[in-house]
């Protein structure tokens, strides 16, 4: 039971991500090497899960899978939204 719950989690997360449309945004390096690797990590899960490979779920695991994947889709799939890096300013010096 658990690791069907977890299964369907991360099924969220990878088709959510892979879903993504751009639509003028800019492009970040940063941002999509983050999303393929929680892509690749999150479809992964799904597929050991699918083939039996994947021996226990704890309930702490999926509660955070389930977290990110509410996050992703509040995100609508823009990783970007979920990092916000601060952005060092400068003072001018007068």
């Amino acid at each position: 039971m658990l690791n069907e719950v977890n299964a369907i989690a991360c099924l969220v997360i990878a088709v959510r991500l892979l879903a993504y449309k751009r639509r003028g945004a800019a492009h970040n390096l940063l941002g999509a090497l983050f999303a393929y690797a929680l892509i690749v990590a999150c479809g992964s899960v799904t597929i050991r899960i699918m083939t039996g490979d994947y021996a226990h779920s704890d309930w702490s695991e999926i509660f955070i899978n389930i977290t990110v994947g509410i996050a992703v889709i509040a995100a609508r799939g823009n990783i970007m939204r979920l990092i916000r890096f601060s952005r060092i300013t400068r003072r001018r010096k007068l």
